[in-house]
């Protein structure tokens, strides 16, 4: 209990700095854990299946695209282990590697991952009647799918692990070849994450009032100059009621994302958004290399600006630069 309690605290330690922070997507699971463990005959041990019962926590933290690297922890236990009263049969183990993801969790509840990871494993184990602790390297490989029921929090079922280990090697005992498998709860900080969809019928396209007139100007993506007509006053604001704020200058509505940037949620036809490919979902994140973490961030920044702008644009999972240039 005393290892659990250690763990959950480092957990929401851990997770109170993600949402806290600008940080990649972090996953953090905990639940139930089922380890059926072999024991193969040898001179000292009588070849049998444990069922050890138990929790398993894990956190996967992002690094590129689907690649993440994850830590897990279990603990199992099973009394009157091997027919023999009294007898208490434990595994506890930590383990670290790479994880794979698959799905995209920006537009699908259904997700899932494989994983491949390397560690410890400290288990007590029937020995000719009696309890034998022993320390062993471990390996596990398998995977699991999580369904999310809400923007932040779903549930996992799984891992599904192929475990291998060798106790008791210096008895002459053969490799272990056992499994398991668990389900609980999943939690999702940092990363960027949708909205929820609004219901009832679609908004129509913006319309932003005393618009100033708009001259040609040229923005670069990905080292091409494309014309685009540019606003002739980049400091123009408008709310939109049950949408966000609207910004003149870039003829798009943007919302907050939990203040990890400006989200565009819709574009004005033939505004420099548009003709600069810029689609509702996108996360603008900097403005010339400055974070800004929410609409009015971003508005502030564009006020005075004019010629060459920077913007840092995050779509899914790909991160990119737009270079445009706003009009006096």
């Amino acid at each position: 209990m005393d290892k659990l309690v250690r763990l959950t605290v480092a957990v929401l330690f851990l997770a109170g700095i993600a949402s806290a922070q600008n940080l990649p997507a972090i996953d953090v699971f905990g639940g139930y854990s089922y380890l059926n463990f072999n024991v193969p005959a040898s001179t000292e041990t009588t070849g049998q299946r444990l069922s050890l019962q138990g929790w398993e926590a894990s956190a996967s933290v992002g690094l590129l695209h689907h690649l993440a690297v994850e830590a897990d922890f279990s603990d199992h236990k099973l009394s009157d282990c091997g027919g023999t009263s009294g007898l208490n049969c434990s595994s506890f183990s930590y383990l670290f590697g790479p994880r794979y993801n698959f799905g995209n969790r920006a537009t699908k509840k259904l997700t899932g991952f494989v994983h491949g990871l390397v560690g410890q494993d400290n288990a007590t184990l029937p020995v000719s009647t009696v309890a034998t602790k022993d320390n062993s390297s471990e390996f596990a490989g398998g995977g699991g799918v999580n369904y999310w029921f809400s923007r932040r929090v779903g549930i996992q079922a799984g891992p599904i692990d192929y475990v291998y280990t060798h106790h008791l090697n210096s008895d002459g005992v053969p490799a272990q070849a056992s499994y398991r498998a668990a389900a609980g709860i999943v939690f999702r900080f940092g990363g960027e994450l949708p909205e929820p969809t609004p219901k009832g019928p679609p908004l129509p396209p913006p319309s932003v009032p005393n618009q100033a007139p708009t001259r040609t100007g040229i923005f670069h993506r990905g080292g091409q100059p494309v014309s685009a007509p540019v606003a002739a006053s980049p400091t123009g604001v408008v709310n939109v009621p049950g949408k966000g704020m609207a910004i003149v200058s870039l003829g798009a509505v943007l919302a907050p994302q939990e203040f990890d940037g400006a989200k565009v949620v819709d574009v004005t036809a033939g505004g420099v958004a548009e003709m600069a490919s810029l689609k509702a979902g996108d996360l603008i994140k900097s403005v010339d290399g400055k974070a800004v973490r929410t609409p009015m961030e971003l508005a502030a920044e564009l006020s005075d600006k004019s010629g060459k702008v920077h913007l840092g644009i995050q779509r899914g999972d790909f991160a990119t630069e737009m270079v445009i240039l706003l009009g006096h």
